[in-house]
């Protein structure tokens, strides 16, 4: 298998493009569960014919990371939430980095069930390129409970769905083959967890954090790690304010005039110069 090819196929199972119709079935189930639908074994077989409007609006989801009901607890059960042009993004970054051999390791701070950095395993995998590490940072915990006001409560007790073990995480790793030894965890809080993180360069820093505290936690730990020419994605910076004020925040005091790049609805990137 090329590499393209393989990871052509990673991405679609990443998003849950191969088994669109289950994430249908499931939401289907659970507006049965919530009274909101009828249940009947035609309609859980033949979804896509019984259900049109509703298996439509999933995979147009699945194809932004927006999802029907737009309420976190019916978040089908996919391995990544950033929709297709988010991925492709982290792909084109990294054909960049090794096209012009810019050094350091790859990293995603918040990684949800883990599906971004399992794709970066998975490049790195398919280029057989061994002397780069993927750094995989989250509480696995879930999101803090809010330490500054202008930060809303996404913490574990309201949203459970945002907290993933790492257990968990690494289950998936191993399911997809890419649980090795380039594959690094950094368990706890940003706060915690990152200024003394074993990192040398980065080539790719990915934020994935939804608040002004983690964001700006991420920022001040790790930017000065990334090497020149590196990439920083924001995945949040369009659709949570408080992400997007620690961002400007950021670049503003740093004096960043790298442009901004917009990725879709909510994600951004820069390239350091």
């Amino acid at each position: 298998m090329t590499p393209d090819l393989y990871l052509d196929l990673l991405k679609k199972s990443l998003l849950g493009e191969l088994y669109w119709e289950n994430e249908v079935r499931l939401l289907y189930l659970r507006r049965c569960l919530e009274g909101q639908d009828r249940y009947a074994v035609e309609t859980l077989l033949h979804i896509e014919a019984q259900r049109g409007d509703l298996s439509r609006r999933v995979r147009e989801g699945l194809a932004i990371g927006r999802f029907p009901d737009d309420r976190v607890e019916n978040l089908p059960y996919l391995h990544t939430m950033v929709g297709r042009a988010r991925l492709e993004n982290v792909e084109q970054c990294l054909d960049s980095i090794i096209r012009d051999s810019v050094p350091g390791d790859l990293m995603e701070c918040g990684v949800w069930r883990g599906g971004v950095t399992i794709f970066l395993r998975g490049y790195l995998k398919a280029h057989g390129i061994r002397d780069r590490l993927v750094w995989a940072a989250d509480s696995f915990e879930g999101l803090p409970s809010p330490a500054l006001p202008q930060d809303p409560d996404m913490s574990a007790a309201v949203y459970p769905a945002l907290a993933v073990s790492l257990e968990a995480v690494q289950e998936l790793f191993a399911r997809y083959g890419l649980l090795d030894d380039q594959v690094r965890f950094l368990p706890g809080w940003f706060r915690d967890s990152l200024p003394h993180a074993p990192i040398q360069a980065l080539a790719l820093l990915r934020i994935d954090a939804d608040l002004y505290e983690s964001t700006r936690d991420v920022l001040a730990a790790l930017y000065d790690k990334v090497s020149p020419g590196g990439w920083v994605i924001v995945d949040d910076y369009h659709c949570m304010e408080v992400c997007r004020d620690a961002v400007d925040e950021f670049r503003a005091a740093r004096r960043i005039q790298a442009p901004l790049e917009r990725i879709d609805w909510t994600g951004v990137c820069w390239r350091k110069a």
